[in-house]
């Protein structure tokens, strides 16, 4: 009961947190089998709520020890099927317990269940994917020779990409990878079981690079987030792609972590001439306070008829916003205002965000439904009331987000009139940037031809 209770509320949370939640080859997963999820670690305990609305199977979780430390936090978590694993890193006297999760883990494959692991062991909030440990396959590996490989236990490796991973309103991508049925290792793991479980692991490890846009050295984090700002948009549109496809958005995105991290490891003084252009052209930005996306091509464009319909939709939309904004301000503002004061880590921003919201926006639409219908005494008056709540919420970071894009226009306008030689100068410097890339993109297409070919 507390279990799919949570489930109901974590989906009406994440979806409602969450711009869009995007999912891909969920086709692949068993419906009737024992399953194994292992899934990159970006977002704390956003992840395992993402995974949990976007598989169609009631999961278990493994997490760690320490969530566990007080007897009433341990009866809540194992209702909600949380099984505690015990890292050496946080208490290497404990590693003995491990026997009794493994036990249960070949007890929810044996069951035909499915649970969800997080190999990297870690969650920190870079775009990078850790060194991942053996645990998922040895369970799954263990209970098929428990049970002579007849479970047919199937690994679902997870990608998780977020557009911004602390952001409300921002997008998250999952896609599910081929699935890895164990039992076809049955000889080679007979035959060499650390061998057999080191392999498989890496498979794993490459099935998650593949699936997510993570990029493999810290320091070229910032140079993809450039590209992604600067020439994604021109890339996607010279190739064809469509702006609004989030397959063609993650291709894209994909193509852009190779083509970095290549050149990091063939020319790195080209990738640290172009981290130079980038930061003083970024810098030039800020100073100026003015948006990249007004510098590529039509950006400069505000036509009669996008100046009316931006004029309308402010006009008629204000009053919306002035509903909105009195039944969403105080309970929108609180959970960041908490994030800040609690000065946590960016992996846990999400999570406090989103718990906090829950709480927060509970609370308060309660106190504002409550006062309705006590003054009103109707409730129909007080359902509708309701059903306008989250939706005029949404409506204010649009009409906001309006707003503001509106403002920057006219101020580079503004700027484009006064200060001509500054914003010639910047848009020089993006052409010699874009000429800088289209010029790497060359040369990569080229020497990769020629790899292939080889």
């Amino acid at each position: 009961m507390l279990y799919t209770l949570t489930k109901i509320l974590t989906y009406i949370s994440v979806r409602t947190f969450f711009n869009r939640v995007t999912v891909w080859h969920d086709e692949r997963i068993p419906k009737d089998r024992p399953v194994i999820f292992v899934s990159n670690h970006p977002n704390t305990m956003i992840d395992p709520m993402v995974v949990g609305i976007s598989c169609n199977r009631n999961l278990h979780f493994f997490a760690k020890s320490t969530l566990f430390n007080h007897w009433i936090k341990r009866f809540f978590l194992k209702k909600l099927k949380l099984i505690p694993v015990y890292r050496r890193q946080e208490n290497p006297s404990l590693g003995e317990k491990n026997k009794k999760t493994f036990d249960k883990g070949y007890e929810i494959l044996e069951n035909k269940g499915a649970f969800l692991i997080f190999p990297e062991g870690i969650s920190t909030g870079d775009r990078t994917l850790k060194k991942i440990k053996t645990g998922a396959v040895r369970i799954g590996l263990g209970a098929e020779l428990k049970n002579n490989f007849n479970l047919n236990v199937t690994l679902i490796p997870v990608g998780l990409s977020y557009s911004d991973a602390v952001r409300f309103r921002s997008n998250v991508f999952v896609r599910f990878g081929k699935p890895i049925v164990l039992k076809n290792f049955k000889q080679s793991y007979l035959n060499n079981e650390i061998k057999t479980v080191k392999a498989v692991t890496q498979t794993i490890e490459t099935a998650l690079n593949k699936l997510t846009t993570n990029v493999n050295e810290l320091e070229l984090v910032d140079l993809v987030d450039c590209l992604e700002l600067i020439y994604k948009k021109e890339l996607m549109l010279e190739m064809g792609y469509k702006l609004d496809n989030k397959q063609d958005d993650f291709s894209v995105t994909k193509g852009l972590v190779n083509a970095v991290e290549w050149y990091q490891k063939k020319y790195p003084k080209k990738v640290e001439d172009f981290r130079l252009m980038i930061v003083k052209y970024l810098d030039q930005l800020e100073d100026l306070n003015i948006q990249e996306s007004f510098l590529g091509p039509g950006g400069r464009d505000l036509t009669l008829l996008n100046r009316i319909k931006a004029f309308t939709f402010l006009i008629i939309g204000f009053p919306i916003f002035v509903w909105g904004l009195l039944h969403n301000y105080l309970p929108y503002k609180f959970p960041r205002w908490f994030v800040n004061k609690s000065r946590v880590v960016k992996s846990q921003i999400a999570p406090f965000k989103l718990l906090a919201g829950i709480l927060v926006f509970v609370l308060y639409y309660s106190g504002i439904l409550g006062f309705v219908y006590w003054y009103f005494e109707s409730p129909m008056l007080t359902i509708i009331w309701g059903l306008t709540l989250i939706a005029s919420g949404n409506f204010v970071l649009s009409y906001i987000n309006g707003i503001n894009g509106y403002r920057q226009h006219l101020r580079f306008i503004s700027l484009f009139y006064k200060e001509r030689n500054m914003v010639f100068d910047l848009i020089e410097k993006r052409g010699k940037i874009i000429q800088f890339i289209s010029d790497a993109k060359f040369q990569y297409f080229k020497e990769n031809d020629e790899i292939n070919v080889l």
